[in-house]
């Protein structure tokens, strides 16, 4: 075995990450080979400070520096549009109920669009030229006697009326429809 399969074979065994032949395996090694000893012995001490379980206070920039390697990060993959969260333009289309633009297709007369619905807030009944998808992502929505939930999905067809949506608890919800 080399010296850095070693140390990685005495870190898996102070981290306990080792399936049960392996572990034994390890163990026996570690009575038998001194310098195999040495690296797991070198582990628990590196590895030590983990166990006591005492809270460590991040850098007071840690956050920032966190944020901008994610920005780094986050370059566009050619023929894709990203919309990260926090982002984006949140528009009050009535009281409680806030829409945020994720992506318009003019050429299809269709959006898809954020909903973040205020708790008791209502969406008028409105009819269908294409057909309505929903996601749910939290909160209820009430669709007539419809109650939907984080994780639910809602078709509702091209020609049909959807009947006012209420929330009790508020909702956030992702929407696909007309651009009417």
């Amino acid at each position: 075995m080399t010296k850095s399969k070693d140390h990685e074979l005495a870190s898996d065994l102070v981290l306990g990450v080792l399936a049960p032949e392996s572990y034994r395996a390890a163990r026996i090694r570690e009575f038998e080979d001194k310098e195999f000893a040495e690296k797991v012995a070198y582990w628990q001490n590196r590895l030590a400070p983990l166990a006591l379980g005492g809270s460590v206070t991040p850098p007071p920039d840690m956050l920032d520096r966190i944020e901008s390697a994610i920005d780094r990060s986050g370059e566009e993959l050619p023929g894709t549009v990203t919309v990260r969260a926090g982002t984006g333009e949140w528009h009050d289309m009535g009281p409680g109920l806030r829409v945020k633009l994720l992506s318009r297709i003019d050429s299809l007369q269709r959006q898809t669009i954020m909903v973040d619905l205020a708790p008791g807030g209502e969406y008028t009944a409105h009819e269908h030229s294409q057909d309505e998808e929903i996601y749910m992502i939290s909160g209820d929505l009430l669709i007539g006697g419809l109650v939907l939930g984080p994780g639910d999905f809602h078709i509702a067809r091209a020609g049909r009326t959807h009947p006012v949506h209420r929330t009790r608890t508020g909702c956030v919800c992702i929407i696909s429809q007309a651009i009417d």
